[in-house]
Order: structure tokens, then sequence, then C-alpha cells
């Protein structure tokens, strides 16, 4: 960030990022291709993009011949029994607290559906953190699209040239890139560096992505 950068909104994917949870939607994505007696080697589950995306996808690479709506509405129901395991990713709160504390915008915006992404926030507490929420379900095209947050930004009443988005995906990054903003990439289990190298800054957790919106140097 330079001098004339001044912070006035951040934009927090959920999935991977907010939450530690795709471990969880990968055994989901196992659980429903075992019912079928398919190997999960066969699961190919590209995060950041959708649950139902991800069966568009697997579907055409496998060659199942079922409703992907079905598929992604099974996924998401096992996730959602399995929802006690899903944590807060360690230091969340600390930036969120030292966001609102001056006056920065703090926005959702998730691949997930409004039904999910919802209750997931709520559920973990979330929830009264954010000035607005923009979900998968409100937007045409998903990451590495832009629209999600072409519209995030939109719903939070922000300039792109003001806001960071933090993620964790390579398509999230894309996708936020596209958009117009700063991008802080959380470098999880689920991304390597190397798929993260659009970001602005790679962090390997929230402390770090605090101390660099405090030192503003992105």
């Amino acid at each position: 960030m330079d001098g004339s950068f001044v912070l006035k909104g951040v934009i927090f994917d959920l999935d991977g990022t907010l939450i530690d949870n795709e471990g969880v939607y990968d055994r989901a994505f196992c659980a429903v291709l075992k019912r079928r007696g398919i190997s999960c080697e066969e699961m190919v589950h590209i995060p950041g993009i959708g649950v139902r995306e991800n069966w568009d996808k697997m579907i055409a690479r496998i060659g199942m011949d079922e409703d992907p709506k079905d598929l992604a509405k099974e996924t998401q129901e096992f996730y959602l029994e399995h929802l006690n395991e899903v944590k807060v990713r360690f230091g969340v709160r600390e930036l969120m607290h030292y966001l609102k504390g001056r006056g920065v915008k703090i926005i959702l915006a998730t691949s997930n559906t409004s039904e999910i992404g919802n209750r997931v926030v709520e559920e973990l507490d979330l929830g009264h953190h954010f000035e607005s929420r923009t979900f998968g379900d409100n937007v045409n095209r998903r990451k590495p699209a832009p629209d999600l947050f072409i519209k995030a930004i939109q719903d939070g009443g922000l300039n792109p040239r003001n806001t960071i988005v933090i993620e964790d995906s390579a398509a999230g990054v894309e996708a936020a890139k596209a958009a117009g903003t700063k991008v802080i990439a959380i470098k999880t289990d689920w991304a390597t560096k190397a798929q993260l190298f659009r970001a602005d800054k790679i962090v390997m957790g929230f402390e770090e992505a605090l101390e660099v919106v405090r030192s503003g140097k992105l």
C-alpha cells in the first residue's frame, strides 16, 4: 500500500479462509462418492469455486449420470452434520476487532450459498461482524470470475481501490485481482505459494495479516 491508499473495507472469504473447513468438505465429497461405489481417488475438490461447481467438474471427468444439484445438496447435508468440527481460524476475531475500531467496513463474500453461509457464520458467532454479506447464489458466475467481489464491493458501498480481499484459494485471489482490489492470501494446506502468486501479500495466518494491515505495507 502506498501513501495514497486509505483502507475503507476488508472483504473476507469464508470457506478455508475465516474457517478451517476444507477438510470437512473433502470428506463430504468423498462420502457422496462412496455411497455410489466410486473411489475417493476419483475426487478432485477445488477450493474456492463452490460445491455445485465442483460437482459439475467431477461429473464431466468421471462420467456420472446424476444431477449436480442433488449431489451438491447431499454434500452440504454431510457438511452441516459435521459443522461442530469446523473452527474459526486463530487471529480472525483480533483482526476484525482492529478493523472495527478504525471504522473499516467488514464484508463477507463467499462462493457458498446464502442458506449455508448464513447458517455457518451465525453458528460460529461471526455474523455480527459483517456490514454486508454476498453469496455465490447472488451472482451469475463464481470464482475465478470477479462477479462475487464486484457485487460485494457494491453492496458494501466501497471502492475497489480502497479495499482489501482476504482469501485462501487461487480462484479467489484471481477473482479479487480481477475486481481491482488488493489481496492478502492466507497460506493453508490447500494451496501452494506458487498457486497464490498473484496476491499482493501471502501470509501464514491472521496474526501476520493483522501486522500487514497495521503497517500499511502491502
